[in-house]
């Protein structure tokens, strides 16, 4: 009989967790649909205020408008970049940084070309012209 009681047990606390999940999900699908909702209601009242404006002010409300756009997509342009940096500076396998790779490869590229240049018999200095 216990061991029975100990299987309910087990099946009510599962059921219990279940339970807690799908009332999760739905009050994220509440919070979303109630911020979905105030959205439009502020766009509603944006498009009733501006339609009451002269001519004169909504034509600079919407050039402001433009102007904060057009700031926010810089702003975000950088978020973008610095994710993309940020990304880029972790520590390889050897514990060198992003850029430390590449000053290093940088140098090997330059030693291999003036080793291909010493080669040809030539020298890397400026020759002098002679007048």
């Amino acid at each position: 009989n216990s061991v029975i009681q100990k299987g309910n047990a087990e099946e009510d606390d599962e059921s219990s967790e279940e339970e807690d999940e799908e009332a999760d999900v739905d009050d994220d699908e509440a919070g979303r649909k109630a911020l979905k909702r105030k959205e439009t209601e502020d766009e509603e009242a944006a498009r009733l205020a501006k339609a009451l404006m002269s001519k004169k002010a909504s034509r600079l409300y919407d050039r402001m408008q433009h102007g904060i756009a057009q700031k926010q997509s810089k702003v975000d342009n950088l978020h973008k970049k610095r994710r993309e940096i940020e990304s880029t500076r972790e520590k390889s396998k050897e514990g060198k940084t992003f850029l430390k790779q590449k000053v290093e490869r940088l140098k090997q590229e330059r030693r291999d070309k003036e080793d291909a240049y010493k080669n040809t018999g030539g020298s890397m200095k400026k020759k002098r012209r002679k007048n």
